[in-house]
């Protein structure tokens, strides 16, 4: 049975991973912090996120054991790469589950109740929508090109995207002002947000873990 937990929650969480995962001086945090959202997004049943964001996590700790083994220019940069993606990796593995299990209606919504000022809240709802239907646009284009025998490169892929992802964006600005999100009224939503119990345990489990991360870590709890 899938857990629901309120859109409100799910992006404070967001937010603390962050805290956690830049704040962390160890690798335990991390790893914990890793461990954590795993069992979050099994409550949520994103099985498909759960299981991709760890084989791609346990291939970047894998890449910087390789670079470890040798020491010159090029494996030191390549680990400091790696480093990078291994850092952002806990976000985007939480941001792949909170977007597979809430509704663009909902998270807006939820901003706006937290008050978070419009200038945010447009941005944020168009790019939402402009990416899910960029992918698809982009699958057209492969198909059509394959239907024509034709072979994708540079130039046959990036001169369509370039010219539909214009098309998009004119569309979806389009429909963001017919349904008035520069309206200055306050906006209502067909599904009433509420907390409950299991949001006020998520969001006093990764408050902790945040906390932990600001006092040292880890190992902080050794002394």
């Amino acid at each position: 049975m899938k857990t629901a937990f309120d859109p409100r929650v799910k992006l404070l969480v967001l937010v603390l991973i962050n805290v956690v995962v830049f704040v962390s001086p160890d690798l335990a945090t991390e790893w914990l912090c890793m461990g954590m959202i795993s069992v979050l997004l099994m409550l949520m049943g994103c099985w498909r996120q759960l299981w991709r964001g760890l084989l791609v996590y346990a291939g970047l700790m894998g890449a910087l054991y390789l670079c470890g083994l040798a020491d010159n220019f090029l494996t030191a940069f390549v680990g400091m790469t790696v480093v990078c993606f291994r850092k952002i990796m806990p976000t985007v593995f939480f941001a792949s589950g909170l977007m597979a299990t809430t509704k663009v209606g909902d998270l807006v919504s939820a901003m706006q109740k937290v008050r978070i000022p419009k200038v945010i809240v447009i941005p944020f709802t168009v790019t939402l929508r402009f990416f899910p239907t960029a992918v698809e646009e982009f699958a057209a284009i492969r198909d059509a090109a394959r239907l024509r025998g034709l072979r994708l490169g540079i130039e046959r892929t990036l001169v369509p995207m370039m010219l539909r992802c214009a098309n998009i964006a004119e569309e979806l600005s389009a429909a963001s002002v017919t349904r008035g999100i520069e309206s200055a009224k306050k906006r209502t939503s067909m599904r009433e947000l509420r907390l409950g119990l299991p949001d006020f345990g998520l969001a006093a489990v990764f408050l902790a873990l945040s906390a932990l991360s600001v006092m040292g870590g880890v190992p902080a709890l050794y002394g």
